[in-house]
């Protein structure tokens, strides 16, 4: 696809074309060169607004994992007032950990946005930059996509504000994942590591002036992060619970069909035990019946969990 901006240029170059020529009493110039503006106008606008588009908008041509983190991240608080937020929660962690190329892309931009305690900061920059292990646009989208389906499927808040300097933090790392620095790239490659470095300072002097010194922050390694991240949300979930997560977080499984199977199971369970039941009791059951009855598949993914997960603990009753 095309750049929006050289649509939107070209449209606006010829437009301009069009009024000189207008100026100049060439009409039949001037209905030419509008003609063709407009043509490119409408590229524009019916790029701008297809799926793709909107995309590219929202977290750039190649999907910024670090734009995209940052929404989850500003999700957080609203996620763990649920207990279906949480089990959302740990389905980021699992995707993240379980995703080589996402997995690598934190470590980069957790490293360069959370520095803390650097001594010579272009030197950091310099050092780790030059062991990042690249990847090209295909994979980086790829992958980036199936983390915005899952911000998509769960419908996390998308329009999130991201300072100015932290967006162009995460476009340099973004760069010098992307490419490789050769004679024809040096000046944008050096500019990337430019932009990095100088947050790098900024951060690092914040974290000094705050008194943070522990080297945590900067140093964890990734998989013990996940596992006290995972040990939190793990406390209160049963291992039933925790397959139930992992069958609606993992992108390949048809939810809906999940969903309509711990329906259809819990109403079959319901209806036996409805008609075993002492007429004192079935009041009660087919109240529960119809709860469960009227359940239906969402298009936001913690509600069937959370549905699934009563549906699971009233079967689980009716079992003991």
């Amino acid at each position: 696809m095309a750049d929006f901006n050289e649509y939107s240029q070209k449209g606006s170059t010829l437009m301009q074309q069009a009024l000189k020529k207008l100026s100049e009493g060439d009409i039949e110039g001037f209905e030419n060169d509008r003609s063709e503006a407009n043509r490119w106008f409408d590229l524009f606008y019916n790029s701008v607004n297809s799926e793709e588009g909107k995309l590219t908008q929202m977290y750039g041509e190649s999907r910024n994992f670090g734009i995209i983190y940052n929404v989850i991240e500003q999700n957080m608080d609203n996620l763990l007032e649920t207990k279906g937020g949480k089990q959302i929660i740990k389905g980021v962690y699992d995707l993240i950990k379980n995703n080589k190329v996402l997995n690598e892309q934190f470590k980069i931009y957790d490293l360069f946005e959370k520095a803390n305690n650097i001594d010579n900061a272009k030197d950091f920059v310099n050092e780790a930059v030059s062991v990042v292990k690249k990847y090209n646009k295909h994979q980086i989208k790829e992958n980036n996509e199936k983390l915005i389906r899952f911000i998509k499927r769960n419908k996390l808040d998308e329009f999130v504000e991201i300072p100015d300097d932290v967006e162009n933090l995460y476009e340099a790392i973004e760069y010098v994942i992307l490419n490789k620095k050769t004679i024809n790239n040096v000046n944008e490659f050096v500019k990337a590591q430019n932009t990095i470095t100088e947050y790098v300072e900024k951060v690092n002097k914040e974290n000094i002036n705050e008194n943070k010194t522990n080297n945590e922050t900067l140093y964890n390694n990734f998989d013990n992060k996940l596992k006290e991240e995972e040990k939190k949300l793990d406390e209160n979930l049963n291992e039933e619970e925790k397959r139930l997560i992992e069958s609606f977080t993992n992108p390949k499984n048809n939810t809906k069909k999940i969903f309509n199977n711990y329906r259809k199971q819990t109403l079959s369970k319901l209806s036996e035990t409805i008609e075993k039941a002492e007429e004192s009791d079935k009041e009660g059951w087919k109240k529960v019946y119809e709860s469960i009855k009227n359940k239906t598949y969402s298009e936001k993914m913690s509600d069937n969990i959370v549905s699934c997960a009563e549906m699971m603990e009233i079967c689980n009753t009716i079992d003991e």
